[in-house]
């Protein structure tokens, strides 16, 4: 088991870890080491990016390295320079060791070097450009615990278990931008790139480690986790028929599932869709289910359609969240309501129908599963909609239609207030109304019956609630009630008609 994000932590500003010296010698003549005078004959560069590939060949030569070095732009991994930044290289150094067998680009040590003199003061200081959150990815925000400085700017030697020997220095260019470049011996690269990878696979096990049980919000507001981490199956009053094709979902996590899913060469994706008039528990039903998730220690990323002015357009969120849970291999619930908003734009139609036919759709190892909601079915392109296999299940959230489920509705929503005999009587005259109404009717009822100066809700405090909203609902339809009546034509100023 990995050790603990706080006991691997360590400051971007140490020098390095307690390693043995470098195991070269520091010529005693730097000139004498240089590969002839020619290296300094060079005119004198202007460009950071310029001066540092100079500085790491002349510190090449000083270490008296094997041959002519080759230097080129590193590849950034992730957010960060991983190659730069301790906590990845302390803990790579150890996993190597415990390696049986040694394996291209194995990591033996590494150092934290002083920026050479005739580096003109570049990645000197050791300054890092960010604080990251325990993910070693994201920025930190005001009040995160777990922090973890990013990659530091420095000059660092590395020395691989099987014998070669590079540099690297990480710096901001004159743009304000970072760049890395590596110095390593000609027909190393694949080795360099072998170590990258050792890199990153260690960067991504921190990445993964902070994501159990965490709700993400892509493209809203990031209060609205707390809102979903505190959803409960407890707020919900559901037909059992439905709450079970819910929970047969969530066995697109189950290895045999998964099996399956790979064997027949899709995407370990399952595609939900939620219908029904508004009111009718959907949303709730979402946050429910995306709490429960967490609990079980899955991702859950919630996504939202972009809000005007925004950059960016819905699917773009969708497919960001479709990425990233096949990044984590983590268990991945992904809610979005209003599905419909997703598939509006045109240019992107296309590419939705690919997600789900499942043709460059990212695949999550260890199982994807797509919860979305609609309450304007009709809205969603027929492609999509009639078609077998692009949703793999619509579960309808109807309107209430039964008495028992109605008595369940009032009984949930009046609490200390339900009294069955006063109130099954009322079951029967709510149905063919959403969820939504009957809280609306058991609030209404419990202030009317405290406004006549009575402790007790009676059936006619309900009844008289229900007619209300319904009353109002109706006047409400009626737009013409809301529209100035039509004025009639009079003679313009000069007395003719306009």
């Amino acid at each position: 088991m990995m050790e603990s994000l706080d006991q691997l932590k360590t400051t971007a500003q140490e020098a390095s870890p307690p390693t043995p010296a470098i195991d070269t010698d520091e010529p005693k003549d730097a000139e004498a080491a240089r590969s002839g005078s020619e290296a300094m004959a060079r005119p004198v560069p202007t460009q950071k990016r310029e001066i540092a590939a100079q500085a790491l060949r002349t510190l090449w030569f000083e270490f008296q390295l094997e041959g002519e070095p080759l230097i080129f732009p590193s590849p950034i991994g992730g957010r960060m320079q991983i190659e730069h930044h301790p906590m990845l290289l302390n803990r790579l150094v150890e996993v190597d060791r415990e390696q049986e067998k040694a394996r291209p680009g194995q990591l033996k040590n590494w150092r934290r070097l002083p920026a050479p003199e005739y580096a003109a003061g570049i990645a000197a200081i050791g300054e890092v450009n960010t604080i990251l959150k325990a993910d070693l990815i994201q920025p930190a925000e005001i009040g995160d615990t777990g922090t973890v400085p990013a990659a530091p700017y420095s000059w660092i030697y590395y020395i691989f278990e099987d014998g070669w020997k590079a540099l690297s220095v990480y710096f901001e260019t004159d743009g304000n931008e970072t760049a890395a470049l590596a110095a390593i011996p000609m027909g190393r690269q694949d080795d360099w790139l072998a170590f990258l990878k050792h890199l990153d696979d260690q960067h991504k096990s921190y990445w993964i480690k902070d994501h159990y049980g965490r709700i993400e919000i892509i493209g809203g507001d990031s209060d609205l986790a707390d809102s979903i981490k505190a959803a409960s199956y407890d707020d919900l009053v559901l037909p059992e028929g439905t709450l079970l094709q819910i929970k047969a979902q969530r066995h697109i996590f189950d290895k045999a599932v998964l099996s399956r899913y790979e064997a027949l060469h899709m995407p370990r994706l399952r595609k939900v869709l939620l219908f029904g008039p508004s009111g009718t528990g959907k949303t709730t039903l979402l946050r429910a289910e995306g709490a429960f998730h967490a609990k079980q220690d899955g991702l859950v990323l919630y996504v939202s359609s972009t809000p005007p002015g925004r950059n960016g357009s819905p699917w773009q969120n969708l497919a960001q969240a479709l990425n990233v849970a096949a990044k984590c291999s983590l268990p991945t619930l992904i809610l979005l309501e209003d599905f419909e908003a997703f598939i509006v734009n045109p240019p992107d139609l296309q590419q939705v129908l690919n997600m789900l036919d499942g043709v460059g759709a990212p695949d999550n190892p260890a199982g994807t599963l797509l919860l979305a909601t609609t309450s304007d079915p009709e809205k969603i392109d027929q492609r999509i909609r009639d078609r077998p296999g692009r949703i793999d299940v619509l579960i309808e959230m109807g309107l209430i239609d039964n008495t028992e489920l109605a008595l369940r509705f009032l009984k949930h929503f009046l609490g200390e207030y339900f009294n069955e005999e006063e109130h099954t009587s009322v079951a029967s005259l709510l149905l063919k109304q959403p969820g939504s109404h009957f809280r609306e009717v058991c609030i209404s009822g419990l202030m009317h019956a405290l406004e006549m100066g009575r402790s007790d809700v009676l059936k006619e405090d309900l009844l008289w609630a229900h007619d209300m909203i319904i009353t109002g609902r109706d006047l409400a339809s009626e737009a013409e009630r809301f529209s100035p009546s039509v004025a009639r034509k009079r003679g313009s100023y000069f007395g003719k008609n306009s």
